[in-house]
Parts: structure tokens; C-alpha cells; sequence
């Protein structure tokens, strides 16, 4: 009478096990499909980067701007101090100049904002004074630069100051 007692308790034993075992398993699982989404974010937004610092490299060789060239000939004024930044807004983007790279062989579409800051004097020299030297103060470019997110990936925008 003993031995089927065992089996029973052998049968629950294995069952237990075979129960800790499935719930390790599936612990497993979704923490690897954690890491794989991340993996995988991370990658999407190295390419981002890579794709908006290729989109300023094409456009910082466009600088000066060709009187009447395609994405200059509705140039964007000087922004007026104090008013909301024009690259939060959806709609300057949908109007925005685009341009094609490729990053590791893969084409992308880069999209950019180039805005004329004006006239500014040199901050290397100090002792410019732009009234006695006109040559103190030199055209400057707010360059916007932004890879085209598709699907929800991840964007990234790079701005920089551009003197001529």
C-alpha cells in the first residue's frame, strides 16, 4: 500500500516541478524580448542621429544660399525674441526642405530649417568693434536638422549656429 501512495506523491512532485519550471521559462522569455526592444530602440535612434548629423553635413555645404534656389526662395526671417521655437511646431516641419542620405547603405530622408540670423559680430574677437571695422559682424545661419520619423520611430533634432 505505500508504493501507490509514492506514486501519487512522485506524480504532484513532478507536476510542481514541471509548473516552476514552465514559470522560469516564460520569465525568460519576456525578459529577453525586453532586451531585444531595447536593442533595438537603441538602434533606431543611433541611426537617427546618424541620419540628422549626415542631413547638416549636406546642408552646411549649401551655405550661402544661391539667390532664388529651391529652398531658400521663401527665406525664414530673423525669429523675433520671446516667440515660441519654430522647430516645435508640426506644421514648419511639413513645409520644411528635405534631403536625401544614405546611412550604411540604407537611404534616408532628412529634413531641415535654415533660418538667417542676421549679422553678428565675432566672439573670438572681443575687441571688434563693427562701427570702426564693418568686417567685425558676419552673416549667420540657424541650421534645424532633423531625421523624417516614420512609424513612431525615434526622431532627433540637431541644431547648430552656422557663420559665413
Amino acid at each position: 500500500m505505500q508504493q501507490n501512495q509514492q506514486r501519487g506523491i512522485a506524480l504532484v512532485l513532478s507536476l510542481l516541478m514541471l509548473v516552476a519550471i514552465t514559470l522560469l521559462a516564460v520569465s525568460a522569455m519576456r525578459g529577453t524580448t525586453l532586451q531585444e526592444k531595447m536593442a533595438s530602440n537603441l538602434n533606431d535612434r543611433e541611426v537617427a542621429k546618424q541620419v540628422a548629423d549626415a542631413t547638416l553635413r549636406q546642408v552646411s555645404t549649401l551655405l550661402p544660399p544661391a539667390a532664388g534656389s529651391a529652398w531658400f526662395s521663401a527665406p525664414i526671417p530673423v525669429p523675433v525674441q520671446g516667440t515660441a521655437d519654430r522647430w516645435n511646431n508640426p506644421l514648419v516641419w511639413a513645409n520644411a526642405g528635405t534631403v536625401a542620405v544614405v546611412v550604411n547603405g540604407v537611404s534616408y530622408s532628412g529634413q531641415f530649417l535654415v533660418e538667417n540670423m542676421g549679422f553678428w559680430t565675432s566672439r573670438q574677437d572681443p575687441t571688434c568693434k563693427p562701427k570702426e571695422n564693418p568686417l567685425c559682424e558676419r552673416q549667420t545661419y540657424r541650421i534645424t536638422v532633423r531625421n523624417q520619423p516614420v512609424n513612431g520611430r525615434a526622431a532627433v533634432v540637431v541644431q547648430v549656429v552656422w557663420r559665413i
